[in-house]
């Protein structure tokens, strides 16, 4: 045996190389080489599924030992706040722990974002609870039967969209449309716990019904409870800020029960959660009414979309530190997987969690297997420790959401944004004012609308500009920014930002067209499109209709700068052969050069395709 794949010298004729594929043996056979190649690469990309083979051979002790003290940390970390993010969702504490439970192991086997902790989270709770909460629904077990529908919708959505490889659609959400959302969501939240806080029954309704109604109940606020939900907040300020390595909220958590227990609070009127049953969630598909998933549809997507979304913020966020790449097709089957898990669990729909990350990071998680250990310690906790959590005080629930939430009501990005861009920082209050007034559902897809009418605008009409020569170079600059650009008597040299398209070739030709009708000394327009990247059919043939048009004023117009695919597209189309050779040697200058030297009318460049 003498190479390396094990075959005899005398058994082959010679390797190939294929691309992705380890060398193999070519036996002469190109049915069995095919066979090999065609195994390898399924093999691969079966593996490609599972992120968890590229670090888990080589795992060692050094990182379980981070992995184990990380997964300790958030399990204590965690567990107050998906009592807290069920009760939000409206389904009782227990559901919470299942899909605290569930996610986090599915993540494991199929997620990249390695620090990434994900679960129930505030938005998607708030979310759920919104939309579901407008149904009449007498029978609390088919509310939770829906729940756990809806996070297997979301599983389906996912999957669907990593099929036909939909990664790209974490940019339907803007960061300023996000930014917008995050905020009204957080207010939405926030006024949602006041009650708790305050001790008065919940409120149902939407934002401003809620403000309305809870400043008219004033009067009936339980100072007792008043007094725990704001000493809460205090203490869980306290502690993260000068004691950041500690489990704040169990803490919290851990006082409230023992000061509930020690007193007669609860004589007092301060409502607590009460028992939690105890157990892990038996694994089934949840019973569900024939027309159940149409009605619930619109709000997977959404939940969907808005998990992606959170998601890949913070995998972008840690790609750079984790030292391997962030997959968004993979991500997709991760979060479809996560939600399964979390549906065939008895839970409710999940995303990566931004606050419980940021516990990994600071713990210095290694691995995903830092979610697995919480996930197995919340188990725990589920099926032995439940009755602990009984005293739990409502205010204290509200308190942990409060706290959880209010990094969301960033106002602060609202100011940054409007310095930077005045159209999109209207743009984020349209959207914030659309969750306020709308609800969180139709603010979500408020903001898409917005995002994507603003980037259709901005493509309809795209920044163009006029051009001078810079000094006595061969280089051009926009004249408006810098007057001191020469600008060649006779020439107008226009530069389109933007790909040339359907959408606003009609625009590009009226401007040029204005431009030549102003000043009649022009007899040479100058294309440049080294900033237009894309040319598709429409704007070609508007680029030959305007050639058609400058003819007739006695106007040349030729093309510079031009890309390898806008030069095939228009060659393709025709209209070489009008408007003068293209190639990668027509630039602006040598344009000018050979129309100054009277060679307007048969200006050269490479001819070749993809030049």
């Amino acid at each position: 045996m003498d190479d390396e794949a094990g075959i005899p010298a005398s058994d082959r004729t010679g390797y190939q190389a294929c691309p992705g594929v380890r060398s193999r043996v070519n036996f002469g056979d190109d049915v069995a080489e095919r066979e090999l190649i065609t195994r390898d690469l399924v093999k691969k990309r079966i593996l490609g599924f599972f992120p968890i083979v590229s670090w888990l051979p080589v795992y060692s002790r050094d990182l379980l030992r981070y992995d184990v003290i990380a997964g300790i940390t958030l399990a204590a970390f965690a567990i107050p706040e998906l009592i807290a993010y069920a009760q939000l969702a409206g389904l009782p504490p227990q559901y919470g722990l299942y899909a605290g439970i569930m996610a986090p192991i599915a993540y494991l086997l199929f997620g990249t974002i390695r620090q990434l902790s994900i679960g129930p989270s505030s938005s998607e709770a708030i979310l759920f609870a919104s939309v579901l909460g407008t149904l009449v629904i007498a029978d609390p077990s088919r509310y939770i039967a829906l729940a756990a529908l809806t996070a297997l919708l979301v599983a389906v959505i996912a999957f669907s969209a990593r099929v036909f490889r939909l990664g790209f659609m974490v940019n339907l959400i803007s960061g300023t449309v996000l930014k917008g959302f995050l905020i009204g969501t957080g207010l939405v939240i926030i006024i949602s716990q006041v009650p708790k806080v305050l001790g008065i029954p919940g409120i149902p309704g939407g934002f401003i019904e809620s403000v309305v109604a809870i400043a008219a109940s004033l009067g009936d606020t339980n100072v007792y409870a008043l007094a725990i939900g704001l000493g809460g907040i205090a203490l869980l300020f306290l502690i993260e800020y000068r004691f950041p390595q500690l489990p704040s909220t169990l803490i919290v958590v851990i006082i409230s029960i023992v000061l509930m227990s020690v007193t007669r609070l609860a004589d007092r009127g301060v409502q607590v959660i009460g028992a939690i049953p105890g157990g892990l969630p038996a694994l089934q598909i949840p019973a569900f009414e024939p027309g159940d998933p149409a009605m619930l549809f619109p709000l997977a997507f959404a939940l969907f979309l808005l998990a992606y979304v959170e998601t890949m913020s913070i995998g972008r966020a840690r790609a750079r530190h984790q030292g391997a790449p962030v997959d968004a097709n993979q991500e997709l089957v991760a979060l479809g997987a996560s939600s399964f898990a979390a549906g065939i669990g008895q839970g409710f729909p999940i995303a990566g969690s931004f606050s419980r990350t940021e516990m990994n990071v600071r713990n210095r998680a290694k691995t995903p297997l830092t979610g697995a250990f919480a996930a197995g310690i919340i188990a725990l906790v589920a099926v032995f420790l439940t009755g602990l959590f009984a005293n739990l005080p409502e205010a204290i629930i509200g308190a942990l959401i409060i706290v959880a939430v209010l990094h969301m009501v960033d106002m602060a990005g609202i100011r940054r944004i409007a310095a930077i861009s005045m159209p999109e920082a209207v743009i984020a209050i349209a959207t914030l004012f659309g969750v306020l007034v709308f609800g969180i559902l139709a603010g979500v897809f408020m903001g898409v609308i917005l995002s994507l009418l603003e980037m259709l605008f901005r493509v309809t009409y795209p920044h163009t500009a006029i051009l001078g020569r810079i000094g006595d170079t061969d280089r051009f600059g926009d004249t408006s920014r810098h007057p001191e650009n020469q600008v060649i008597p006779g020439v107008l040299i226009f530069r389109i930002d933007a790909p040339l398209i359907f959408a606003n070739a009609t625009t590009i030709k009226e401007r040029i067209m204005r431009e030549v009708q102003a000043d009649p000394a022009i007899r040479l327009v100058i294309l440049d499109m080294e900033a237009s990247p894309i040319v598709d059919i429409t704007a070609a043939d508007m680029l030959g209709d305007l050639n058609d048009d400058l003819i007739i004023r006695g106007v040349a117009l030729r093309i510079a700068e031009a890309t390898g695919r806008v030069r095939d597209l228009i060659r393709r189309a025709g209209y070489e052969k009008s408007l003068g050779k293209i190639g990668q040697e027509t630039k602006i200058a040598t344009v000018l050069a050979e129309w100054e030297a009277g060679k307007g009318g048969e200006v050269q460049g490479g001819t070749e395709e993809g030049a």
